[in-house]
């Protein structure tokens, strides 16, 4: 996903490009825009000329600042250092974006249901060694939803493999961070298996380790190339995080209210009985019952699993509780 780089036969000044973007003269020029992000702008379009031009702040520190994207390997055995993930702006994923800031009630829901968890679920990635962005390819996925089989969609072969319980009492691909931790495991796994490139691992995401082979012969080819050659549904979901990633490192630019990786939790953990009522929890803590169904929604029914000696449920504070009243 690292964008078609033009090579220009002359040396032009990146003041120069985007002068030649605003103006409107500049079609088919591919610039970087953010030089922090790795975001790959394609066209002159108007969230293009949005993204690129916010000003880099000059107190900030990033030590892949002025790099491109193929300079910055990822590397899993130095988390703290990893780059941001490369993404791309084209004409099909400004339409993605378009269509998100057109209706964007949805997208502002799924940023105040993640809330809570963004912070911890950003750091299951980074203890990974995986770039940050990636929490958006749950949006991409769920609309980060609690239902169903939770934000990040994990099948039950998969959420089996890397550690989650799926039963008639506890479906933890439910839970924003046990599920976060399994799709970090995968998505390493996958990245190790497609010569770390991030384009054929999301393809293996969504299609599965078994296809890994048969799009690496892909992975230098053009962002258009590779989409021409993917099964619809993996297009979609590719151009889907795309664009919620963009929209969020930019999200008071579109009207959204702000993303951020390092709000506290506003819960504490407790060791509860297997078999223990919710009821019960729910008297000791002073906290209603619904808060916690709704703080812990990989629980499926009104009692701890009896298979477990113990569980460790999330009790809500009363920010939370007032948060989570609103969904």
């Amino acid at each position: 996903m690292r964008g078609n780089w033009l090579k220009l036969n002359c040396s032009v000044p990146i003041v120069a490009l985007f002068a030649l973007l605003i103006a409107g003269c500049a079609q088919t020029v591919n610039v970087q825009s953010d030089p922090d992000a790795q975001i790959s702008v394609i066209g002159n379009s108007r969230s293009a000329r949005l993204l690129s031009s916010g000003e880099a702040n000059p107190a900030a520190t990033n030590e892949f600042a002025g790099q491109s994207a193929l300079e910055m390997p990822f590397v899993r055995s130095q988390p703290k250092a990893v780059a941001p993930f490369p993404l791309v702006l084209n004409r099909t994923v400004q339409h993605y974006v378009d269509q998100y800031v057109e209706q964007p009630q949805g997208l502002k829901e799924s940023f105040r249901r993640s809330r809570p968890f963004m912070g911890q679920m950003v750091g299951e990635l980074e203890s990974q060694g995986l770039p940050p962005d990636l929490v958006y390819l749950a949006f991409a996925e769920s609309g980060f939803s609690p239902d169903g089989d939770g934000p990040w969609q994990l099948s039950k072969s998969t959420a089996q493999r890397f550690g989650l319980v799926v039963d008639k009492w506890v479906d933890e691909r439910r839970d924003p961070i046990k599920s976060t931790r399994a799709a970090a495991e995968y998505l390493a796994t996958l990245h190790d298996k497609a010569d770390s490139d991030w384009r054929t691992t999301l393809v293996a995401w969504n299609n599965g380790d078994a296809t890994i082979n048969h799009y690496l012969r892909l992975r230098k080819a053009s962002y258009e190339r590779l989409m021409a050659r993917l099964p619809y549904r993996t297009r979609a979901l590719m151009n889907r995080f795309m664009a919620v990633a963009l929209i969020a490192r930019h999200a008071s630019d579109y009207g959204l209210e702000s993303v951020t990786f390092n709000e506290p939790p506003h819960y504490r953990m407790m060791l509860c009985k297997g078999g223990a009522p919710l009821s019960q929890i729910a008297a000791q803590t002073n906290v209603s019952v619904e808060s916690i169904k709704e703080a812990n929604p990989a629980l499926l029914r009104d009692r701890i699993p009896p298979e477990f000696a113990s569980y460790r449920v999330r009790i809500p504070d009363n920010e939370l509780q007032a948060e989570l009243a609103e969904f």
